[in-house]
């Protein structure tokens, strides 16, 4: 890490993300993640590494959730009820899904994106202060 707190390079949060907690498939999303974001923005600020291992947390309860419900069905048998897990598996859909439009991983994010177009934030401010 580099004295402000930045990662100066991806292989710093892949290292991390190899001796963390997380399921191999999970690693290797986290590291495209990492690597994507490193060849797009550079250095990644150190506050970034939190939203990774959110996004990572987040992953591998769904996994977890879907196992278990592949494995324990979508009703209870004795019951007949619905299997909680899948209240939670759609909560985790809609919160991974947030995650990765933030970090513009999504087709809508990217999809938000105005390429070629100036900004003209600067123009609109001098116009207000000139007059």
């Amino acid at each position: 890490m580099t004295p402000s707190g930045a990662f100066n390079t991806n292989t710093q949060i892949i290292n991390i993300m190899v001796l963390s907690k997380y399921t191999n498939g999970t690693k290797k999303y986290l590291k495209a993640v990492a690597e994507y974001l490193t060849t797009k923005y550079g250095e990644l600020p150190a506050q970034w590494e939190q939203l990774i291992y959110l996004l990572g947390d987040n992953i591998d309860l769904y996994n977890q959730c879907k196992e278990s419900v592949e494995q324990n069905g979508i009703f209870d048998p004795t019951t007949g009820k619905k299997n909680p897990l899948l209240s939670t598996m759609k909560d985790l859909q809609a919160t991974i899904i947030k995650q990765v439009q933030h970090f513009g991983l999504s087709p809508y994010a990217v999809s938000k994106i105005k390429i070629g177009e100036e900004d003209s934030t600067d123009d609109l401010i001098e116009a207000l202060t000139n007059e």
